[in-house]
């Protein structure tokens, strides 16, 4: 299943948008913290040169389930803070009058 384009596009757009608004955010993306995490064709260089069966299929098994691990590895880096109901709740219900009054500028005066 893939999205068209101008959708990519749109939820690209709507990140930029929501990171640049929250400092918060943009500071706590930048300092996630990651692990390595092996690619597709790193994992099956690894395979081809593996002489022992029980250690290849335990990496094909890595191979097999990598759409879920990659899916996994991203949300515990980046989904605690681009999914989370605070930044959903902040961007669609509060004016903007609020936002202001309650900013980390506010706390200067």
């Amino acid at each position: 299943m893939d999205l068209d384009n101008n959708k990519i596009e749109e939820i690209i757009e709507l990140l930029k948008m929501v990171i640049s608004d929250d400092q918060h955010l943009f500071d706590s993306l930048n300092n996630a913290h990651s692990h390595n995490f092996y690619s597709k064709e790193e994992l099956q260089k690894t395979i081809d040169e593996i002489s022992s069966k029980k250690m290849k299929r335990v990496f094909e098994e890595k191979l097999k389930n990598y759409h879920h691990e990659r899916k996994k590895y991203l949300m515990e880096k980046y989904g605690k803070f681009i999914f989370s109901e605070r930044l959903v709740r902040s961007t669609i219900n509060t004016p903007l009058s609020i936002k202001k009054k309650y900013s980390i500028f506010k706390r200067y005066y």
